[in-house]
């Protein structure tokens, strides 16, 4: 790191939290940017006074925050300069269904009760840019731009998030977005060859809009329910059908 003056951490049991914590407090108080690349674990270790089995140990911590990533060919980089938030979740590594179907559970109740308020509370603004997420979907549907296909499906959720007037809603679903985005595409590229997949997900997405135009909050919930369940499905057979030899 580039501060020369941390003295040597004591072996202690929380050993690992304390060097979590400092190499939290370098990057987020302003010595580093994003995209900027940490010096190797030997250095930071042998600065510290730590072994580099504890050094991993507080390093992966700040992966799981999103703090820092391993990029290939260049160490460790910095993701992001601020604090991470009290919620704290580790992200779904790539191609770990069990993982990403977790979170599509705790997506159901979100989405559901997301959904009902968003019926209740939508502006003409809310719904103009639902409708633009769904042509950008209908779009990327048509083109077989999966990437395009995943962050217009991210929006229009996002649009429906922000519809609730309650900026937690908006703020977690920020939050479960950035641990399923990566996951997504790559069950979506899975699953691209499957004729229809794609129709019927933009089916569903077309049907909660409706209902949330139309500002029924029952049929708001059904859809939601419906939608998350399909999306669960469509997961577990893409990782079915990638598991086959």
């Amino acid at each position: 790191m580039k501060r020369d003056s941390v003295a040597p951490v004591a072996s202690e049991p929380n050993l690992t939290d304390r060097v979590t914590e400092m190499l939290l407090e370098e990057i987020t108080s302003g010595d580093y940017q994003i995209g900027e690349v940490l010096p190797p674990e030997q250095i930071i270790a042998t600065r510290m006074g730590v072994s580099r089995t504890v050094l991993r140990e507080a390093v992966s911590r700040l992966k799981g925050d999103g703090i820092v990533q391993s990029k290939q060919g260049r160490g460790l980089t910095v993701m992001q300069t601020a604090r991470p938030s009290v919620l704290r979740m580790q992200a779904a590594d790539i191609g770990d269904a069990e993982q990403v179907l977790r979170i599509v559970e705790l997506r159901r109740g979100f989405e559901i009760e997301a959904a009902q308020l968003a019926a209740q509370r939508r502006s003409e603004e809310d719904l103009a840019a639902m409708r633009r997420a769904l042509h950008m979907m209908a779009d990327a549907i048509a083109t077989g731009d999966v990437a395009a296909g995943v962050d217009a499906d991210m929006e229009f959720h996002r649009c429906v998030a922000r519809a609730t007037r309650n900026e937690h809603y908006l703020n977690f679903f920020d939050f479960l977005a950035v641990l399923l985005k990566k996951n997504l595409r790559v069950s979506r590229s899975r699953s691209a060859k499957v004729a229809g997949r794609g129709a019927q997900a933009q089916k569903e997405h077309e049907a909660l809009f409706a209902a949330i135009e139309k500002g029924d909050v029952e049929l708001a919930r059904r859809q939601a329910r419906s939608h998350v369940d399909n999306t669960e499905a469509r997961l577990r057979t893409a990782a079915a059908t990638a598991e086959k030899p």
